[in-house]
């Protein structure tokens, strides 16, 4: 069951303004739309503003949402529904991403939650209720199962005044949870893909924790160290906390190595991970390719550091070098004139 501090604010009220953006985005009021679920009489929490269900195998209800145009000017809003997933920053989202990734499902939400209303044109000033229809699964399931009811608004594009296009979109999501027979208390956590990857032209370790459990991971805790393959040095470490992985989904996380070019070769990955009472070890071995390694680099933001020490080893040798080569020549030439003295007196 959902702790009553993680309903308040770890779905949220609304999920808020979910902030998909592109380019700049203005003041609050530029949003120019609100959304408000109207209660179900099948909330298990009324405590609650977004969707905390409990219902029969195969049972129907049906959700409204209220949607009022706050701005000057009509609107288009687009509806849908999603799936609960984990984004790389440890943080649960409610809406369609590519980004984020589903595993074990025991009901897909988007199934199970319909509409009929997926666009609606709105005049200023305007309110509509859309309405979305919930029909259970036959078969009882544990657990929960989590998604999000969506509203997007594409604002519209800015005159182009350089190579980089300016596109802005606003979204809200509404929190919907469904309840199973039975809570689920423990998770199967398993580590899946580790390999080398790029977000916003920094190179990154991603490795792909997998929640395989109905439930909810709340105050997540990452340690993961990766060594050279077969020794002991450590090559990167990273500690994160406060995170949260959304249930069946897939939490790409991304061990960041900031402006330093990736190296091939092979590696070990050891990680802990921690939620509150719940503990997992992970090590596993990984590869980076040259080609690979290359291809990240080329893109990537990359500070290249001067090895002083090095340079100064090669300004060491050179120096003796030279001095060797000095102290060679002034020994010929001491001999050569040695030489023509011994020559004159004979």
């Amino acid at each position: 069951m959902l702790t009553k501090k993680w309903r308040q604010w770890g779905l949220g009220v609304l999920a808020g303004l979910a902030g998909l953006s592109w380019g700049y985005i203005g003041l609050a009021n530029t949003v120019g739309f609100e959304v408000a679920p109207v209660i179900s009489k099948y909330q298990v929490d009324k405590a609650v503003s977004y969707y905390d269900l409990q219902l029969k195998p195969s049972q129907t209800t049906t959700l409204a949402v209220k949607v009022t145009n706050t701005s000057m000017q009509a609107i288009t809003v687009h509806t849908g529904v999603a799936a609960a997933t984990t984004n790389p920053n440890g943080v649960v989202e409610y809406q369609a991403t590519t980004a984020g990734k589903n595993i074990d499902l025991p009901a897909d939400v988007r199934q199970l939650v319909t509409t009929t209303s997926d666009k609606l044109t709105l005049a200023k000033g305007a309110s509509q209720i859309v309405t979305f229809k919930v029909k259970m699964p036959a078969q009882k399931y544990d657990g929960v199962v989590v998604g999000g009811l969506s509203f997007l608004k594409k604002a519209p594009q800015q005159p182009q005044k350089s190579a980089m296009a300016i596109k802005n979109q606003y979204a809200y999501s509404v929190a919907v949870v469904l309840h199973g027979d039975h809570p689920l208390t423990k998770n199967r956590l398993t580590l899946g893909k580790i390999e080398a990857a790029q977000n916003n032209g920094y190179n990154l370790i991603s490795l792909a924790l997998q929640n395989r459990t109905a439930a909810f991971l709340n105050q997540v805790e990452t340690d993961v160290k990766i060594y050279r393959r077969g020794g002991h040095q450590l090559r990167y470490k990273q500690v994160k906390q406060h995170e949260q992985i959304a249930p069946n989904s897939i939490y790409s996380l991304p061990l960041r190595i900031g402006r330093d070019a990736l190296k091939p070769g092979k590696y070990t990955a050891e990680l802990a991970v921690t939620s509150k009472k719940q503990h997992w070890t992970f090590k596993k071995d990984f590869d980076i390719t040259r080609d690979r390694a290359k291809q990240l680099n080329k893109t990537a933001v990359i500070e290249h550091n001067v090895n002083w020490w090095l340079w100064l080893s090669l300004g060491l040798l050179i120096l003796l070098l030279v001095l060797i080569a000095w102290y060679i020549h002034r020994k010929q030439q001491k001999i050569k004139r040695l030489e023509a003295q011994l020559k004159d007196r004979n």
